[in-house]
């Protein structure tokens, strides 16, 4: 059963593609742009009970109809507003993404990729993250507080 404001550390053992190397893949898996597809994907595979559904405004479901929108915390920190607010010339409506958490009773996964291929994981309610961060935003120097110090279990 997932527990919400776990912070769960997971860690990636085997990744490669092609020839490439390893130092060169840990780089590119800290950019949220390449990584989440892939961490959509294993956390069905860490968390069982979820199911990748990949619908707008959520990632997946649980075996219980609860839905959750994944985001990465990377070196710029997380932005959990939509990904159709984010990008140069878009405008990031708060009221939007309330409403949007709201409706679909949100449950936010949010994964630490900062240390990949270290990874924490922690399952927030929505509207309990935005009252905690009403800007849609954890910064970077907010992350230790959020995910607990990083000194545990590495």
């Amino acid at each position: 059963m997932i527990e919400r404001n776990k912070t769960y550390h997971k860690g990636i053992e085997n990744f490669c593609f092609g020839e490439l190397p390893k130092e060169l893949l840990i780089e590119l898996f800290k950019d949220g742009r390449t990584t989440s597809r892939f961490m959509e994907k294993l956390a069905t595979f860490w968390f069982p009970e979820l199911t990748n559904v990949d619908a707008k405004h959520y990632d997946h479901v649980d075996t219980e109809g609860n839905r959750f929108e994944m985001k990465g915390f990377t070196k710029g920190g997380c932005k959990f507003v939509p990904s159709s607010m984010l990008g140069k010339g878009r405008h990031i409506d708060l009221d939007e993404l309330a409403e949007g958490i709201s409706e679909h009773k949100l449950t936010y996964i949010i994964t630490d990729i900062v240390n990949f291929p270290k990874i924490r994981v922690k399952f927030v309610d929505g509207e309990k993250l935005l009252r905690t961060y009403p800007k849609g935003e954890i910064k970077f120097n907010e992350r230790e507080n959020f995910f607990g110090s990083e000194r545990t279990l590495w």
